[in-house]
């Protein structure tokens, strides 16, 4: 941009035999500035999908915004940030984040697509790439740049690094001393073209839930075990009266309830549905026990039926979200207890599963 603005600013000298030349070469610079918007626009249009995480959204808009801004690194950043979170895409991250990371700004401005340089955070989503795709000793390496750019009173984006860096050596003695498994695909039951993921699974092993990304919404899919063999997977969510906007937490021991969480994008809160023998009860929000106007993203329901464990960003935790458990009295869930330092860290625990073998 730089280039024409320089070239706008020159004189031009006004002779009859170069008018027709100047007016071809001016013309296509008036319509600079109609690029740049059009550019801008989709550019505003993948990052509000982008700062919403609707990655696999925003991914087409970069990717055609790139092709015509192969040297912009902001962009690239932004790339290998959704295919990072596009789950399957992890691996295509590295070469984005790669390249973005050799541009990197502490001056960084947000929202202009002219804006070429790179945030240092491209460091640490490069770090995760790294890491993910068990490139151990370049996710430690990413991973310390990017924790040389915080400021020493950062005192909780440093931890959160630390911890990525020492899990780069864990993980690194993981693979030294593997375990063996066997690993199956479920089959087409589970498993279409579409993502399918949130798999969890009653404990008596006859009902199966999962969620699938439709063109819409997340839809909750239940199925069932029956003479030896899974029913077809049925779209439960108009029986939840859910949006699509309730993503799935856990089953009960019998597969008669459901718990689930609700994200707002402000709010998190946790919500039950019953299945009465022939359908799915509309979701009732937990007690206030649970759900406070903070964060409620997970829980995980014992299979009696009688503790509720679940992640919680309530104040007087011991870090970000921090994980609580919650008993029944006279049928409905009581105070939440948290579960102390010797399971919560200043950082964020979510997703708690027991299983009955301890």
């Amino acid at each position: 941009m730089a280039i024409f603005l320089n070239l706008l600013k020159k004189p031009v000298v006004m002779r009859r035999k170069i008018i027709s030349a100047v007016f071809w070469v001016f013309l296509p610079l008036t319509l600079i500035p109609q690029a740049i918007n059009s550019l801008q626009d989709n550019f505003i249009e993948a990052e509000y999908f982008f700062m919403s995480g609707d990655y696999l959204d925003a991914l087409p808009f970069y990717l055609d915004l790139y092709e015509k801004m192969p040297d912009n690194s902001n962009i690239a950043y932004r790339i290998g940030a959704c295919y990072l979170n596009i789950t399957g895409k992890k691996n295509l991250a590295i070469d984005y984040l790669e390249s973005a990371s050799k541009n990197l700004s502490a001056n960084h401005k947000e929202g202009i697509v002219t804006h070429d340089s790179a945030p240092y955070d491209a460091l640490y989503d490069l770090g995760c790439a790294y890491l993910i795709n068990y490139q151990f000793d370049k996710a430690r390496d990413a991973f310390t740049r990017y924790y040389s750019t915080l400021l020493e009173e950062d005192h909780e984006n440093r931890a959160i690094v630390e911890q990525h860096i020492r899990s780069c050596e864990t993980a690194k003695d993981l693979i030294a001393h593997p375990v063996s498994y066997i690993e199956e695909n479920l089959g087409i039951i589970f498993n279409d073209e579409k993502p399918n993921f949130n798999p969890v699974i009653s404990a008596d092993g006859k009902t199966f839930a999962f969620m699938v990304s439709l063109k819409f919404y997340d839809a909750v899919m239940v199925t069932r075990l029956m003479n030896g063999k899974w029913t077809p997977p049925v779209n439960i969510t108009p029986e939840l009266m859910s949006d699509g906007d309730m993503y799935i937490s856990c089953l009960s021991a019998d597969g008669k309830v459901l718990f689930l969480s609700r994200d707002d994008d402000y709010n998190s809160d946790l919500y039950f549905s019953t299945y009465d023998g022939t359908a799915w009860g509309a979701c009732k929000i937990l007690n206030r026990n649970i759900n406070t106007r903070y964060w409620e993203s997970h829980g995980f329901v014992t299979e009696d039926g009688e503790k509720l464990i679940f992640a919680s960003g309530r104040p007087g935790g011991y870090g970000g979200l921090d994980l609580y458990i919650s008993k029944k009295i006279n049928g409905d869930w009581g105070p939440a207890v948290n579960l102390g330092p010797e399971i919560n860290t200043p950082l964020n625990e979510d997703r708690p599963f027991l299983i009955n073998n301890g």
